[in-house]
């Protein structure tokens, strides 16, 4: 296993590691190195291991930070599938209602050409209604 050596806080460190993880590791180290350079005006003051303790720390101060925009991401996109899912529930619901007006409408065609044959039909009773009324009041006057 190859062992990569790096200089960290004035002390050497050897690092084993696999080689198709090598990139990774040079980033992560270069990350780590970065985190300490914030720390340099501490440097001295005090001991390194407590700089490490502090790097170590804001490091899981990030992680954190992360984690909580992770949980609020995945709670997004519960809301958004929730969102699809009312929404294609909306959209189901909406076919159906337009399917019920195209029913409903030819439903009411029909009434109105029955209510016009009805209405038809009445005129003309109407009609014979007067007829034979004025047909029996011919005749009563014809006998007076």
């Amino acid at each position: 296993m190859p062992i990569l050596k790096t200089e960290i806080l004035g002390s050497i460190i050897e690092i084993s590691f696999q080689e198709k993880e090598k990139e990774k590791l040079l980033k992560i180290i270069s990350r780590f190195k970065k985190r300490l350079k914030e720390f340099e005006n501490i440097e001295g003051k005090i001991n390194n291991s407590k700089i490490i303790f502090f790097a170590a720390l804001k490091a899981e101060d990030q992680i954190e930070e992360l984690e909580n925009l992770l949980k609020l991401r995945d709670k997004e996109k519960v809301n958004v599938e929730d969102q699809k899912i009312q929404l294609s529930n909306l959209t189901k619901e909406i076919v159906l209602l337009k399917d019920k007006i195209i029913a409903l409408n030819k439903k009411n065609s029909l009434l109105e050409i029955t209510n016009s044959k009805a209405t038809d039909a009445i005129e003309n009773i109407e009609e014979k209604l007067e007829r034979i009324h004025n047909n029996i009041l011919s005749n009563t006057d014809e006998e007076h």
